[in-house]
């Protein structure tokens, strides 16, 4: 049934394939550990697997990544695929993997990375990154976890003073890890150093039951990250080896010294490896609910036109309106999170390799910012894609609700989004007094800040758009500001009067960044590509401007004809992507297995899809008469008494 719309795609899809994966190499690769998932007899989907207890879906998930596991690099720092690619959740090492190996190669010195990192990699030592506790989570400075220096025995002693101390969160502490970076408040002879990691084992390495002076445990069902075990952890004075901090910024000797060296923000290193891959590999599953979506909705037709013939529901206006705005902006969010990638890995190698942390403002003010913006994008995406499926996207055996679901926590996770806005605020702040009294000092992506005003004659134009994103972020910081500096009290100020300025402002940074992104990638990358991708990219900007411009207004930088000229343009050029969409989703290379939907396949009979997963596959039909049918006698009987 698709095979006309893909011969009407007019572009090389495999072009836009190596674009969308950061070069051959790396989409080649996609492609052999999607194979791999493609024929393993474990990692087919089924769709009852939404029928299983948590339990049940737990240890199936723990035989899935042992099977991965034996094949594939899981420790590999440039391949989190599985995540995207494994059937109905994320493998129980993901943690481990993503946070507490990238923690050690920042945090720790190199005796202790030759004593740990083969073990790590391995699984001997299998961790987790116990930071977050029951009462604060973004506010790491203020963690109550504590780690007190005993001089006489040189060891630490790890407490939990209260109950909102208790760590609470982290994935993989409630079942399996057999140790944990603790994240505490160090106090050597009563004075505090601020908050920092400690390498401990919790549990014992022979029975796996948790060390004495140790409480551990599974926090229960939550939306989204239903295999993953999150926990909570508690500690009554218990005693951690001198060696457990890991030191390469900080020392204790044994008599209670107490050196530092380097830039003491390098602790949140880690975290910032881990934003990093919610933007670069979680941003996929965007592209994963568009693929479904589009693909359905040219299954789907509904209505007669005046030749008697059904439409297919992505030929209506209104339903272009609701995808390809969407499509346009996971394709800006891909090209900018290969921009943020190379970002993230250099300020990674320049701390680890050479003590350099030139970049580490910069790069913790984008990641920022991206991560608030293209984790809401994904979660609001997968939304969209599952309301524009009708009822159909309600079920989970559409492969929507199960992205939904898992999506949506990274809104809060590993930094909640607004505090993460916020934290940009701060950065664009200093960038804007830095373009007065040291502009040569400004990052190029922020010398935006130094507009006062664009005249433009075709405001859809890429340049114009572009100019037009910066000028408006450059007018809501610099409204933000004024906002800020009108009260005495600035830390008042900040907290209670001007925070949702602050906020709005770093919220229209990361479209300006996507932007520019977007240009590099066509004007320096693209080759026959250049054309459906600028229309992408115009979609993108002008429905970014639209939908926040109000610093624009502020400024009576856009008229009531200009706006209407952005609102006419986009629609204008729906009919150009309405002959590629099918092409542009399936230039990601996903399969079959890696969509798990049973409404989208690339070819076959939808109906026939649903109708035999509920009539043969839907484990709650294998009774012909279900033992609950007794509960509506008893009811009977129960409303006869009445």
């Amino acid at each position: 049934m698709l095979e006309a719309e893909r011969k009407q795609g007019q572009f090389p899809q495999l072009e836009m394939s190596h674009l969308l994966y950061g070069g051959k190499e790396y989409f080649d690769k996609f492609l052999e550990r999607q194979n791999f998932f493609d024929n393993h007899p474990m990692f087919k989907v089924n769709h009852d697997f939404y029928n299983k207890s948590r339990q049940d879906q737990i240890l199936l998930n723990a035989e899935r990544t042992i099977e991965a596991f034996k094949t594939i690099q899981l420790a590999d720092p440039n391949y989190y695929t599985p995540n995207v690619l494994c059937p109905q959740g994320i493998f129980i090492s993901t943690v481990h993997f993503a946070m507490v190996i990238p923690a050690f190669q920042v945090l720790a010195s190199d005796e202790q990375i030759s004593k740990w990192m083969t073990l790590l990699k391995n699984l001997n030592a299998f961790g987790c990154y116990a930071q977050t506790e029951l009462g604060h989570g973004s506010d790491v400075q203020n963690l109550q976890t504590v780690a007190v220096f005993d001089k006489q025995t040189s060891e630490f002693v790890i407490h939990t003073p209260n109950i909102e101390a208790t760590k609470f969160w982290p994935g993989e502490l409630g079942l399996y890890c057999e140790f944990a970076l603790v994240f505490a408040q160090l106090q050597v002879d009563g004075k505090g150093y601020g908050v920092h990691p400690f390498w401990i084992r919790i549990r014992d390495k022979e029975t796996h039951k948790p060390l004495s002076g140790i409480e551990i445990g599974d926090i229960g069902p939550k939306m989204g990250y239903s295999v993953k075990d999150n926990g909570f952890m508690s500690f009554d004075h218990f005693r951690a080896p001198l060696d457990s901090l890991l030191n390469r910024y900080i020392k204790v000797s044994r008599d209670g010294k107490v050196e530092r060296q380097g830039n003491p923000k390098v602790g949140y290193g880690s975290m910032m490896y881990m934003r990093n891959i919610l933007c670069d590999q979680y941003t996929k599953f965007g592209g994963r609910a568009l693929t479904i979506a589009i693909r359905y909705s040219l299954y789907r037709k509904q209505f007669k036109d005046d030749n008697k013939q059904e439409i297919r529901i992505l030929d209506y206006q209104c339903q272009q309106q609701k995808l390809f705005p969407l499509l346009a902006e996971f394709y800006a969010c891909v090209f900018g999170s290969v921009k943020i990638k190379e970002l993230v890995n250099d300020n990674f190698n320049r701390i680890s390799q050479q003590n350099d942390f030139s970049l580490l403002g910069l790069t913790h003010a984008v990641l920022s910012g991206a991560k608030a913006n293209y984790t809401y994008f994904v979660a609001n995406c997968a939304e969209w894609c599952r309301l524009s499926c009708g009822g159909h996207g309600f079920a989970h055996y559409s492969g929507l609700p199960i992205i939904f679901f898992e999506m949506s926590p990274n809104i809060t996770l590993e930094g909640e989004n607004t505090i993460l806005n916020l934290q940009l605020a701060r950065y664009l702040l200093k960038q804007l007094q830095h373009i007065v009294s040291k502009p040569n000092a400004v990052p190029e992506f922020f010398k935006f800040l130094s507009l006062e005003t664009v005249k433009v004659d075709d405001v859809t134009s890429l340049d114009n758009l572009i100019a037009l994103l910066g000028l408006n972020c450059a007018i809501l910081t610099k409204y933000a500001a004024q906002k800020l500096m009108s009260h005495s009290d600035m830390k008042e100020s900040w907290d209670t009067k001007s925070g949702i300025a602050l906020a709005k402002a770093a919220s229209t940074f990361i479209p300006y960044f996507n932007m520019l992104c977007f240009l590099d990638t066509i004007n320096n990358k693209a080759k026959d590509t250049k054309t459906i991708l600028t229309v992408l990219a115009r979609i993108y900007g002008i429905s970014m401007l639209l939908n926040n411009m109000q610093g624009l207004l502020l400024k009576n930088q856009l008229n009531s004809q200009q706006i209407k000229t952005l609102q006419d343009t986009r629609e204008s050029l729906y009919p150009i992507i309405r002959l590629n969409a099918l092409s542009l989703v399936e230039a990601q290379g996903l399969s079959d297995n890696s969509l798990q939907s049973l409404i989208a396949p690339k070819e076959g009979d939808v109906y026939m899809n649903m109708y035999n997963f509920a009539s043969k596959e839907n484990s709650l039909n294998k009774q012909q008469v279900h033992n609950g049918i007794s509960y509506i006698q008893k009811m009977r009987e129960v409303n006869a008494k009445l």
